[in-house]
């Protein structure tokens, strides 16, 4: 009887290994699972990420926009310098210079990858003063009715309402042109 007792423990301990090893493999199948979701899940957004280029000349020519805005409005009021001393538009004034601006690139011999234009309107909408700096060809570039990625400049265009600086309480209608080329750089 110990004699038995003692093979069916055995038994028993035997068909624990059995099982113990079946289970090791059952989840070995389930780890490999894991491990190939997660590694194709690596792929796929490394492939995402550095597959397409991202162009950036969109944001690029709305933080121009943001930083003319600034330089030429500041709490609402037009600035003094846009202005001569008989309340008429400065003709010398620089987009360039009175806003810190760097136009050059890296790129030698370019022709200018940037440009900006800013219109002064009254509020019958006729213009009365215009401000432009930089790479006017590219311009003529926002001027093209085909699809918008046809083109090789990324155009943005925005408009304000700011207050003359002077007590006669003028308003006037500031738009906004931004000319981004740098496709060599940004777009692939």
């Amino acid at each position: 009887m110990a004699q038995e007792s003692h093979k069916l423990k055995g038994y028993k301990q035997d068909k624990k290994m059995i099982n113990k090893k079946a289970t090791e493999k059952i989840l070995a199948i389930y780890w490999f699972a894991i491990l190939i979701i997660i590694a194709g899940a690596v792929v796929t957004m490394v492939s995402l990420f550095y597959g397409t280029p991202y162009d950036v000349r969109d944001a690029e020519a709305n933080i121009m926009i943001n930083k003319v805005s600034n330089c030429l409005s500041e709490n609402g009021k037009l600035a003094q310098e846009l202005f001569i001393k008989n309340k008429n538009f400065n003709g010398n004034f620089s987009l360039k210079e009175k806003c810190n601006f760097v136009f050059e690139t890296e790129l030698k011999g370019d022709a200018g990858e940037y440009f900006l234009q800013t219109d002064f309107y009254n509020l019958n909408n006729t213009k009365i003063f215009s401000i432009s700096d930089g790479n006017f060809n590219l311009y003529t570039d926002c001027k093209i009715e085909e699809d918008k990625y046809k083109r090789i400049s990324k155009c943005v265009e925005r408009e304000f309402y700011s207050l003359s600086p002077f007590s006669d309480g003028g308003i006037f209608k500031i738009k906004i042109i931004s000319v981004v080329r740098k496709t060599e750089k940004n777009v692939k």
